[in-house]
């Protein structure tokens, strides 16, 4: 009788211990989409100031969801080229 509390106790942290981890992994990988959503209003912000209207900005990316791919591609070299231009500037 001894071995089998001493294994349903083993059981019973093993458990704990899995469920310990499982919130671990969620609240990485919670911090994980904020710092996605902070840097994605950081650039909003960077790009339309503090005080944007709000219709103009959803307005833009109704417009964007509409564009021809070869559109989207142009815009986002010119995106890469914004922030290779900003990574320039900033070892000056």
């Amino acid at each position: 009788m001894g071995s089998k509390k001493t294994l349903e106790q083993r059981m019973a942290l093993a458990q704990d211990r899995l469920s310990k981890l499982k919130k671990e992994a969620s609240e990485k990988e919670r911090k994980a989409r904020e710092h996605i959503k902070f840097k994605a209003g950081g650039e909003v912000t960077r790009v339309f100031g503090l005080d944007y209207d709000e219709a103009v900005l959803l307005g833009f990316l109704a417009i964007y969801d509409k564009l021809k791919p070869e559109q989207k591609a142009q815009i986002k070299i010119d995106g890469e080229n914004i922030i290779k231009s900003r990574l320039e500037n900033a070892d000056k």
